[in-house]
């Protein structure tokens, strides 16, 4: 497929980035988009909504996806209403449900080499409203794959509970009576009843912990797109806010007791 006249940088994309050129996104490949791409036909297999079908690659090289309408959240500037924190966690649990019988064998993901383990399925491992679209009603998108891989679906619904409820934000602060419920809100939303929002909670906090050492990881062998989340302060930024939220934990957590 020709690249084509028109095209528009969308915003964000600070691992990537990526250009709209009418209904289809144009972004750049590694070594991972085969797998990312056996990922997201399998899903299409499946009829899972809200997710970009694969058109192949244009003539510069870069892979052409579904463009997905809709409103994407600043994290640093909104909160999502209680509809649309449900609508993330009601997908999230069907997203790992068509996943669950994928088995795609070793390949290579953005984090290198990785084969399925015991109890683990191919996560998103970047889900938040920041690569999600939103109608009136709730989530119509999810878009960024790129980190796709291995992992443990909690591992998946903890990040989403970090960005999404949110736990720390430097905007619209939400007490801990707020976020208790809403950690409520999204662990009831993707009803899987092994999950509960205090154990949410925690997994969180040990989701972030990761993210901060890969990226860390990332960009001391020189990896472009965490060397871009550099540049944007991560993963110091990211600690501040884990240090911060330890402070708070005992107080949602009590918060929670009646609510949960």
């Amino acid at each position: 497929m020709p690249p084509a006249d028109g095209e528009v940088r969308l915003p964000g994309g600070n691992v990537g980035g990526a250009v709209r050129v009418g209904d289809t996104v144009r972004r750049r490949t590694g070594p991972w988009t085969t797998a990312v791409h056996g990922l997201l036909d399998y899903l299409a297999g499946t009829g899972l909504a809200a997710v970009p079908r694969v058109h192949g690659f244009d003539e510069a090289g870069r892979e052409v996806l579904d463009y997905l309408p809709g409103e994407v959240i600043d994290v640093d500037t909104s909160t999502l209403s209680d509809t649309r924190l449900a609508s993330t966690g009601r997908w999230l649990r069907s997203f790992h449900e068509a996943v669950a019988t994928y088995c795609p064998g070793p390949q290579r993901w953005y984090f290198g080499m990785q084969s399925l383990q015991d109890g683990q399925i191919i996560c998103h491992n970047d889900v938040a409203p920041y690569n999600m679209a939103f109608d009136a009603d709730g989530l119509v998108g999810v878009f960024d794959w790129d980190l796709a891989g291995p992992g443990d679906p909690v591992d998946d619904l903890a990040f989403l509970a970090w960005n999404a409820v949110p736990l720390v934000r430097p905007v619209n602060e939400l007490d801990d009576a707020a976020i208790a419920r809403r950690l409520c809100l999204l662990a009831d939303a993707y009803a899987d009843p092994a999950v509960e929002a205090s154990t949410l909670l925690d997994a969180a906090l040990a989701r972030m912990r990761t993210a901060t050492d890969r990226i860390e990881a990332g960009q001391r062998a020189g990896d472009e797109g965490m060397l871009a989340l550099g540049r944007v302060g991560e993963p110091a930024r990211t600690r501040a806010r884990i240090d911060e939220a330890m402070h708070r934990v005992a107080g949602i957590k009590a918060a929670l007791i009646p609510r949960c």
